[in-house]
């Protein structure tokens, strides 16, 4: 254990918590400077069965003494702690570690006892995902797979709490109609007003499930970005910046919305953002795209990981990173103007094809074969044609289709129908409405389009035309 100047053991933040502690200390005795004792105990995980919490940072600060000093042990990887020759008296205690910092939760402190020659013990737990929820919403029960989203929202440039702004949060659900045998997709939003402070509150959000979140302030709306809120602790706090720079007018949005052919001009400022993206066993990846969705720049990682983009938007803004075995992440980054914020990004869920003995020349898309051969109406590319354009996004595909027209540059781009200038229904496999280029050019097996009702599949017909994109296997 090492001695540090005292400072305040709860910092004042958005929500408060407590954390589950069990004492077990003897009797008190009279404060005597030469009386030492000693303070052990273990600090667990509740959100994941107890487990034990290793390189947790632990304080003791001494109470009712003229010589007021914090001392911090380490937990090993067993969780445990010790301070070996402590003042025998009274002492707040608390933990500090990266799980609880994601989540913001002090709580107030706690007091234990040290006896003369004797032994106090603590443990020490980050509070289960129930707690968590009652704390952030309370009085408001949350019914199960629901939980919590907060924070703060403040200006980008002056770090000033900003009241009175909109926090939005949409989400889909997809359902199964067994009737039609079809399944369906619907949308829910929810919202909440920051207070005085800055300070917004969602509760009875949907957990383990993406949410689309954006702020809006007067006039100006800021970008939109990704999160999910875990279903283990329920409660996921998540701070807002917003800037003129980074955000639109919302008349210049609603304008955008009802033209379907409007180009959004590129967000832009002087924030710059670098890193590094790594892979399995914490390997740099090369060659990755990174951008700042809304924003013009683009780079690929270098041959060690390394990215940088310049002349970004400040406020929170979300990055994507593309790499061809690796589902697309999106994540929300806070940019300040003039300002350099470093990440390290990591890549999870690598996707690997297992091996395959052919036996046959047959292709495993005989539908998208048949429909080829027979359709008199539909637009058809294969996979080799796919492969012999070598384009960077889904969207160039159809730059040579007069039936579409492609709005837009990059991964931002979108297709609508040439003749009524409104977007067809994409069709990844069998999932309805998705992005145009949620799915990379190299992942494709083969594209069919039709930019009428006449000939579509009669399970996505709409009236714009319907795209459906066939996946590798």
């Amino acid at each position: 254990m090492s001695a540090r100047p005292r400072r305040p053991l709860l910092r004042a933040r958005t929500v408060g918590g407590a954390l589950a502690l069990t004492l077990f200390a003897g009797p008190a005795t009279g404060i005597d400077a030469q009386s030492v004792g000693r303070l052990e105990g273990t600090v667990v995980d509740s959100l994941r069965a107890a487990s034990p919490i290793a390189g947790a940072s632990v304080s003791a600060t001494r109470l009712g003494s003229q010589r007021e000093t914090t001392l911090v042990a380490h937990t090993d990887s067993r969780g445990r702690f010790a301070f070996d020759r402590l003042d025998a008296g009274e002492y707040a205690i608390g933990f500090e570690h990266a799980l609880l910092d994601s989540l913001e939760f002090g709580g107030p402190a706690r007091r234990v006892v040290v006896p003369d020659a004797g032994v106090a013990h603590a443990d020490l737990a980050v509070p289960s995902g129930g707690t968590l929820r009652s704390l952030a919403c309370p009085g408001m029960p949350l019914a199960k797979g629901t939980g919590a989203l907060l924070g703060i929202v403040s200006d980008a440039d002056t770090d000033r709490p900003v009241a009175g702004a909109q926090v939005a949060a949409a989400w889909t659900e997809l359902t199964f109609d067994k009737g039609i045998l079809q399944a369906m997709t619907l949308e829910h939003s929810g919202g909440a007003i920051t207070d005085s402070l800055g300070q917004y509150r969602l509760c009875g959000l949907p957990t383990d499930s993406w949410l689309l979140v954006q702020v809006q302030h007067a006039d100006r709306i800021g970008s939109a970005f990704q999160i999910s809120i875990a279903a283990a602790s329920g409660v996921q706090v998540r701070h807002i910046s917003i800037s003129r720079e980074g955000s639109r007018e919302r008349a210049v949005l609603d304008s955008a919305l009802r033209d379907s052919t409007r180009v959004l001009a590129p967000l832009a400022g002087t924030a710059t953002l670098a890193g590094i993206v790594r892979g399995s066993s914490r390997r740099p990846v090369a060659n990755a795209q990174v951008r700042v969705v809304g924003a013009t720049p683009v780079t690929r990682t270098d041959a060690n990981g390394w990215f940088s983009l310049t002349g970004l938007p400040s406020g929170t803004q979300e990055i994507e990173v593309r790499e061809l075995g690796f589902p697309v992440q999106r994540r929300p980054v806070d940019l300040k103007r003039g300002q350099t914020l470093r990440l390290e990004i990591d890549l999870a869920g690598v996707q690997t094809l297992e091996g395959m003995r052919a036996v046959a020349a047959r292709t495993p898309y005989e539908r998208f074969e048949t429909n080829r051969r027979l359709s008199l109406t539909g637009l058809f590319l294969t996979q080799e044609e796919i492969e012999k354009r070598h384009v960077q996004n889904t969207s160039e595909l159809f730059s040579s289709m007069s039936a579409f027209r492609v709005i837009g540059n990059g991964p931002d781009a979108k297709i609508i129908n040439a003749r009524g200038g409104c977007q067809p229904n994409v069709v990844v496999d069998y999932m309805q409405f998705q992005e145009i280029n949620q799915i990379q050019p190299s992942l494709i097996a083969g594209i069919e389009a039709y930019p009428t009702t006449n000939g579509a599949p009669a399970e996505f017909t709409n009236l714009c035309g319907v795209i459906r994109i066939w996946v590798k296997r």
